[in-house]
C-alpha cells in the first residue's frame, strides 16, 4: 500500500496517492511523465536534482532525448 503523502509550495499541492497537482484545490491537468518529474523534484526539495538523475528516476527503462525532460519542465 502505497503512502498517502502530500507536498505544498506556494498555492500548490501534489497528491501523491491521487496523483493529482492542485493549485488553490483545484486540479491542474498534468500528463503522467509531467506529473512524475514534478514529484521526484518535490521529493528531492530543497536538494537540486541533477538531470541524469532526473531522467533515471521519470524514465526508468528507456533511453529518452534530453528534449523529453525539456518539453516536461517547460509544461510544469
Amino acid at each position: 500500500m502505497q503512502t498517502h503523502r502530500f507536498y505544498e509550495f506556494g498555492p500548490f499541492r501534489i497528491d501523491t496517492r491521487e496523483r493529482t497537482l492542485l493549485r488553490d484545490g483545484e486540479t491542474v491537468p498534468l500528463t503522467p511523465k509531467a506529473f512524475d518529474t514534478l514529484l521526484v523534484l518535490a521529493q528531492n526539495s530543497p536538494n537540486l536534482v541533477k538531470r541524469d538523475e532526473l531522467i533515471k528516476a521519470v524514465w526508468p527503462d528507456s533511453f529518452v532525448e534530453e528534449g523529453n525532460l525539456n518539453f516536461n519542465i517547460s509544461v510544469l
